[in-house]
């Protein structure tokens, strides 16, 4: 039979208890001395030996049966926090003799993952306030201005549609984001009305490096010939632009081979954005996630 240390406790001190009982003297000896006169106590009696004995074990058996006092319990953790970023921005990336580019930084620290090349008369920072959220989230952007001045002020410049020439302005670009070469072919490529015709320029002159690519308000309708060799092609517009003519080239793309897709932003018209943080959200989603 398996006999707990409590228990064994409990024995040893009821054996102790009922020895020291008997020992003890069951009357006083025989005294000469006259009997005191009665008085009356006021504090409790002194306890016998064997009382004191038993009261120990009692309270020893107590301990034993309940254990130790239970602890506090923990307090129960809220439910953990969403991270929180910082907003983003758009700041301006200083290249020694190279293009006026301007930057979103990605949120996740690396160098940006999209391209976005303005058209005539524009200012390429100007166009990524209108995306910011969306740029920092998927990647980081690089907004590239044209090397053309327009206008007294400095502030708007003109892009051209030579593959080649705007292709080294690109790279000055990338080596002063940190962009490495073998990364370059995974880069999105956004282009907006004469940028758009860049862009498909430039797929047409390299389709290995430039295989995912954004065309916004394209001043003509996208060439085949041009895009048929292209890997993804985002096709989109102002509601109050040209969305028959973008809308429309889809199915040309489909049939070539090439996954495509139109995207479309609301009440505005050629040259603006609207909802750039939802839709370029969008876009840059559909994009990525390509087979």
């Amino acid at each position: 039979m398996h006999v707990t240390h409590s228990a064994l406790l409990l024995t040893t001190m009821l054996t102790l208890a009922c020895a020291e009982g008997a020992r003890a003297p069951s009357s006083s000896a025989p005294s000469n001395e006259p009997p005191a006169t009665a008085s009356v106590r006021v504090s409790a009696p002194e306890p016998s030996a064997a009382a004191s004995a038993l009261a120990t074990v009692s309270a020893i058996a107590l301990v034993a049966s309940t254990g130790p006092a239970p602890s506090p319990a923990a307090p129960i953790p809220g439910p953990a926090s969403e991270p929180r970023h910082a907003a983003a921005t758009v700041e301006r990336l200083e290249i020694a003799g190279g293009p006026t580019t301007s930057i979103v930084r990605a949120r996740d620290g690396k160098p940006p993952r999209i391209v976005f090349f303005p058209g005539i008369c524009s200012n390429a920072g100007a166009y990524l306030h209108g995306f910011t959220e969306a740029a920092a989230t998927h990647g980081g952007a690089l907004a590239i201005d044209g090397e053309k001045p327009c206008g007294a002020s400095g502030d708007f410049h003109s892009i051209s549609s030579d593959p080649v020439r705007e292709e080294k302005r690109l790279d000055a670009a990338l080596d002063a984001a940190g962009v490495p070469s073998e990364q370059r072919s995974e880069l999105l490529h956004v282009g907006y009305s004469l940028g758009a015709t860049l862009l498909e320029n430039l797929v047409k002159k390299d389709p290995a490096r430039y295989r995912h690519v954004v065309l916004i308000g394209s001043p003509k309708d996208p060439r085949k010939d041009r895009l048929e060799k292209a890997t993804t092609v985002a096709t989109m517009s102002c509601s109050l632009d040209v969305p028959q003519r973008m809308k429309g080239a889809v199915p040309m793309l489909e049939k070539a081979g090439v996954r495509a897709k139109y995207f479309e932003m609301p009440g505005c018209t050629h040259g603006n954005l609207a909802d750039g943080d939802a839709v370029f959200s969008d876009v840059f989603t559909w994009m990525r996630s390509a087979p």
